[in-house]
């Protein structure tokens, strides 16, 4: 699947589920994630979050290593489904493929307003 920080192109998701509405309520609840998204496969949800860095040398890996296990456990709660969450570094490019494919269910990025997404 490709994703694009396009801000010309904002995506428009087909319906909102409970899931997309406590993903919502998650994402407003941990100011340290600067983007989200969910798609939904088969097996799992697929979270794939870009973190705020560091202010002295803006790396995103202490707040991923010490929250990580925590913030799967509460997805996992919240939405009722198996998560895999992974960390994103801030792609280099406008779009950049990631390997998962399914449907997106939630899509927040609120905290960045310069950079919105879609999926192809």
């Amino acid at each position: 699947m490709k994703l694009s920080f396009d801000s010309t192109n904002l995506i428009s998701l087909p319906h909102v589920t409970a899931e997309a509405e406590a993903l919502a309520d998650w994402y407003d609840a941990h100011p340290g994630v600067r983007r989200l998204w969910a798609i939904q496969d088969a097996l799992a949800l697929n979270v794939i979050i870009t973190l705020e860095p560091t202010v002295d040398n803006s790396d995103t890996s202490p707040a991923w290593l010490a929250c990580s296990r925590r913030w799967a456990s509460e997805i996992q709660s919240l939405t009722g489904n198996t998560v895999s969450l992974e960390l994103l570094e801030e792609p280099l490019t406008s779009e950049f493929d990631i390997d998962i494919e399914g449907e997106i269910i939630a899509a927040l990025s609120w905290r960045d307003p310069t950079s919105f997404w879609k999926a192809d």
